[in-house]
């Protein structure tokens, strides 16, 4: 069962939001300030999340975003804003790491079509990047027109690197995830130097 966080100052939308996904089976958390939001990502590990930019408190949607992604790459996060945005406002939430930026008003059915494309490809093991599509399910890496298959362990190092995008992994961990600590930290490195 997919678990859904709505993060929404406008309470009457919310329910509205709330209860539709509900109606689908799915999990739904809502609140209305950013600091509640980071508190149900932390214990509840939502499969996506539906920002508005305007909050309650003392944090704008932007800053909530910007907070989970210091330690949360992969979670689909959809803004939201009933205010006019500039393009540069659209540009800095795709920067944060959003999905998609949507302008309200906005029907149920249109939220429905969004938040099942971000579940369908968090359910496929795919993450994207411009013109490069990572399949961890396929081992694959697909860019432009050429496909590159790997290996079971360079799909594990390829996931642990796009979880921790942007922050040094230590090689430490690699040896502890991916090799169970069977691994020498001089054998890594000599697997590595042969590459």
């Amino acid at each position: 069962m997919n678990k859904l966080l709505i993060v929404e100052n406008n309470v009457d939308f919310a329910y509205v939001i709330d209860w539709h996904f509900q109606s689908l089976g799915m999990t739904v958390f809502s609140v209305t300030d950013g600091s509640e939001a980071l508190k149900i990502h932390d214990s509840e590990r939502p499969d996506a999340i539906l920002l508005d930019i305007n909050l309650d408190g003392e944090m704008d949607g932007k800053e909530v975003a910007r907070k989970i992604r210091t330690k949360d790459l992969a979670t689909p996060i959809i803004f939201m804003s009933g205010e006019t945005n500039s393009p540069k406002d659209v540009a800095e939430s795709h920067t944060i790491g959003c999905s998609y930026f949507l302008k309200k008003p906005i029907s149920i059915k249109e939220l429905e079509i969004y938040i099942k494309e971000v579940l369908k490809t968090t359910e496929q093991g795919e993450y994207k990047l411009n013109n490069t599509i990572v399949n961890f399910n396929n081992r694959t890496v697909v860019f432009g027109s050429k496909t590159e298959y790997l290996s079971d362990k360079e799909n594990q190092v390829l996931h642990l690197l796009i979880g921790n995008l942007g922050k040094v992994v230590p090689l430490e961990m690699f040896l502890k995830t991916i090799w169970n600590g069977d691994l020498a930290e001089n054998t890594l490195r000599n697997k590595i130097s042969e590459k």
